[in-house]
């Protein structure tokens, strides 16, 4: 008899326990969707993006500054709320940009009323010492009044700003110059700003059949520039041509 006594209430001890880690987990959980949480998010295909490598180059000097309305993308792990809320972005300390001198973002950074996602506009300055240097921004979201912070994974977005040029490796005889024809500075330069884009060899990202594309786009591109400009010259005075 004592022996199932025994028995009955160490079941009863041993439920009580589990009862009790149980109700402590639940709340535990409850405490932290107690507030919504706030991650970044950027989606290519099936990988998330948590770095941006910006550069003025591929825009004429008239461009002095640039905004980025969709770099900066906040969304919310939980519920929307009827008033806007604060978000705590932050910007480390170990950044090389400047804010006020390389970059500036909005002076209030909320999430807006009835919203699950937010683009905080990123404003970035053309200066000469990006002539010679890249400057990164490392945003950092970080708990606020209104919000935990979400995916560890998600929570770190890294800008980096620069204003050079540099010549590819692979852009010295063989395939790509029989793209382009012969390197030059000046005509580098008239690529990028007039493509968009600094992955223009093989060697910096570029496919085969990019580079055929871009070839038939400089030939046009530079026809329409001697027709209002005569020829163009490089630094060395010769004059900028593309194989057709």
């Amino acid at each position: 008899m004592n022996r199932k006594i025994y028995s009955f209430v160490l079941a009863v001890l041993t439920f009580g326990g589990l009862l009790t880690i149980s109700c402590s987990e639940s709340e535990e959980l409850m405490f932290d969707l107690e507030k919504p949480g706030v991650y970044f998010y950027k989606l290519a295909g099936n990988e998330y993006l948590d770095s941006l490598n910006y550069s003025f180059v591929v825009y004429p000097e008239s461009v002095v500054n640039d905004t980025l309305e969709e770099e900066l993308r906040v969304r919310v792990m939980g519920t929307a709320a009827d008033f806007d809320r604060e978000i705590n972005l932050v910007v480390e300390d170990s950044s090389t940009a400047v804010k006020g001198t390389h970059f500036d973002l909005p002076n209030s950074i909320v999430m807006p009323a009835d919203a699950y996602e937010v683009y905080i506009p990123l404003y970035l300055y053309r200066t000469e010492d990006l002539k010679e240097s890249e400057k990164k921004i490392y945003f950092t979201l970080k708990s606020s009044e209104y919000f935990n912070v979400g995916y560890n994974d998600n929570l770190q977005h890294i800008v980096t700003v620069t204003d050079q040029l540099t010549r590819p490796s692979d852009w010295a005889g063989g395939l790509t110059d029989a793209f382009y024809g012969a390197y030059s500075k000046r005509k580098h330069e008239f690529m990028v700003q007039t493509l968009g884009t600094v992955s223009i060899t093989m060697g910096t990202g570029s496919s085969i059949s990019e580079m055929m594309s871009f070839q038939q786009k400089m030939l046009v591109a530079l026809s329409e520039y001697e027709a209002e400009n005569g020829p163009m010259l490089d630094e060395n005075g010769n004059r900028v041509s593309f194989p057709s």
